[in-house]
């Protein structure tokens, strides 16, 4: 969890950005990530714009598994890109 909230402190701003900058496995990251934001260090905030057309796989925000990285349960409006912030 420490290199994934290094890479947040030093602005890497996608999953797959901080899996490269992190060295560590996107399914890592994305487990480090959910863990982060439920102990309230890291928040989720949305974008504006909505999801793109290729679904979550083309997303910054989505999961290494394809899935929505976005806390979305499955297709809605409010699904779409959020930032993720570090919390000190």
């Amino acid at each position: 969890m420490s290199r994934v909230a290094a890479a947040l402190e030093a602005g890497v701003s996608t999953r797959a950005e901080i899996a490269a900058a992190s060295g560590l496995d996107p399914e890592v990251v994305d487990t480090a990530l959910d863990h982060l934001v439920r102990m309230g260090r890291v928040s989720m905030d949305p974008l504006a714009g909505g999801c793109p057309a290729a679904g979550c796989g083309s997303c910054g925000s989505g999961r290494a598994d394809g899935d929505a990285g976005c806390g979305a349960e499955g297709p809605a409006t409010s699904r779409g890109p959020v930032a993720l912030r570090l919390r000190r």
